[in-house]
């Protein structure tokens, strides 16, 4: 009762500090807590009867009620323990999590692991031996290795055919090239002249030399069984690992290009817009001062300052993420490599780099931008200012394939750079309030995507998702921004002249 009595008097005085020290919002609930506890009294002791001996089943009694009481006071005494690790952990004397959050972890990581490695622990685990655990442990982790390991044997035995199979081609190239200059070259085996004054060689020859006739059919032979040998790889490797000719698998890039953080690229892009948002907020306040106040001439100083912004910060940041994993497909696959590419990554090599501008433009001829804006149609309306649509709402994709050939029209013919050409695009969909919807468009294309951009890019990964978010701060904005500033003094020379 003395025990009892002394850890319900420190409990109260624990609970009393932390109302003491807990804020305003916390110290009502503590409170309340601290009233519960308070009268929720001291477990009382166990009674001693003092007349005559206890019969058996009052014992028994007696000692179920005992075992309960017990029960209780382990469970008041854990739940004591974890209040008072997690307000020590809190108040920064105790190092270490609590044991409570840290064994909820710890059963966390266990149960994942359990369905990782698809394990059947229906019955009670403390059934079970520590070997007998071993040993499901061991079985499920072997039903997810041997596998990869049988995968990596054939791909080791695929490798060595491949490696025999290319010195049978270049056997077969160099005695090729051996006939070849014998025919052209000085002839120096020993013939007989015949009647009429030609000479005719001799039925043996001499040396390694080999004739025409011998080297195509050997040339025939080998290139029927190369076909026959890449035929069987190119079965194999689209049964077993699911890839065909001219695919280039993802598992073939560099294994440390894997790693590159896109999260600095996002933050530049966030400041870039931000920086553009106030500035055309700021821009737009001025012109609407301006236009209340009935003056003519507009200062440029904002408007510069806004087309720098546009064109020097935003569109690059839009540039670097949007580069982020970008490559230009390999054209020139060896056809002894292509049927099995993905089972070879040591005879690949890094693919190169490609411009986000080329992306745009690769889209724009998917999808027959040309045939679309340069249609008799609308051509016509082109050039009598009459609208095509009829009353029909221009798609983004169609705005989009216009804007690319416009830029691909005003940009082209004085050769300017990629950079020039996405800094007009940018500047165009700003103005016409499609930015997002724009880069939606090149995000969803699902071909553009799986061609070009690698499995640990941004676009792969997210989707293109917090940057479209991002973007989209600047759609309720409105914009006049001049979109042939790489090419108007240009045009102005060749109008000149």
């Amino acid at each position: 009762a003395l025990l009892a009595l002394a850890s319900h008097f420190a409990q109260v005085q624990f609970r009393l500090r932390q109302v003491a020290r807990a804020g305003p919002a916390e110290q009502q609930r503590l409170l309340r807590d601290l009233e519960d506890f308070a009268f929720r009294g001291c477990p009382a002791p166990l009674p001693h009867g003092l007349g005559d001996a206890p019969s058996e089943r009052e014992k028994q009694e007696q000692i179920e009620v005992q075992k309960e009481k017990q029960r209780e006071l382990i469970l008041q005494l854990k739940t004591q323990l974890d209040d008072l690790e997690t307000f020590a952990y809190q108040e920064g004397s105790y190092d270490s999590l609590p044991q409570s959050v840290v064994m909820e972890r710890q059963r966390m990581i266990i149960n994942e692991l359990i369905k990782k490695l698809d394990m059947d622990l229906s019955e009670d685990i403390a059934t079970l031996s520590p070997e007998e655990l071993r040993q499901r442990v061991d079985a499920a982790i072997a039903q997810i290795v041997n596998p990869a390991r049988v995968k990596e044997q054939l791909v080791e035995q695929l490798k060595t055919q491949i490696r025999d199979l290319e010195m049978f081609i270049n056997f077969i190239q160099d005695e090729v090239g051996s006939s070849g200059k014998a025919e052209d070259g000085h002839c120096e085996c020993t013939g007989r002249k015949d009647s009429g004054g030609s000479y005719k060689p001799n039925a043996r020859p001499s040396g390694n030399r080999v004739n025409p006739e011998d080297a195509r059919k050997m040339r025939e032979t080998g290139l029927h069984l190369m076909r026959r040998m890449l035929a069987v790889l190119q079965i194999f490797a689209v049964s077993q690992f699911g890839c065909a000719t001219g695919q280039i698998p993802r598992t073939l890039w560099q294994k440390d290009q894997a790693n590159k953080d896109y999260s600095p690229l996002i933050k530049r892009l966030e400041l870039s817009v931000e920086r553009v948002r106030q500035l055309a907020l700021k821009h737009q306040q001025e012109d609407h001062v301006i236009s209340s106040s009935g003056l003519q001439d507009i200062p440029l100083g904002g408007r510069d300052e806004l087309t720098l912004a546009v064109r020097k910060e935003l569109t690059i940041a839009l540039r670097d993420l949007m580069a982020h994993g970008l490559y230009a497909s390999s054209q020139g696959m060896s056809l002894v490599l292509a049927p099995i590419a993905c089972l070879i990554p040591a005879f690949t090599s890094s693919p190169q780099t490609m411009h986000p501008w080329e992306l745009f433009v690769k889209y724009y001829n998917t999808k027959n931008g040309q045939a679309f804006v340069e249609s008799p149609a609308r051509k016509l309306s082109q050039s009598f200012a009459l609208p095509v649509t009829r009353g029909v709402a221009i798609t983004p994709k169609q705005s989009l394939l216009t804007a690319i050939h416009t830029v691909l029209t005003e940009h082209d013919p004085f050769k300017r750079s990629a950079d020039s050409e996405l800094k007009a695009l940018v500047c165009m969909a700003l103005n016409e309030q499609r930015l997002v919807s724009w880069v939606n468009l090149i995000c969803k294309s699902g071909a553009l995507v799986q061609s070009h951009y690698q499995p640990w890019s941004y676009m792969a990964n997210t989707g293109f998702e917090s940057a479209l978010n991002v973007l989209s701060r600047l759609s309720n904005l409105k914009f006049n921004l001049p979109v042939d500033l790489a090419v108007r003094q240009l045009k102005n020379i060749k109008d000149a002249f």
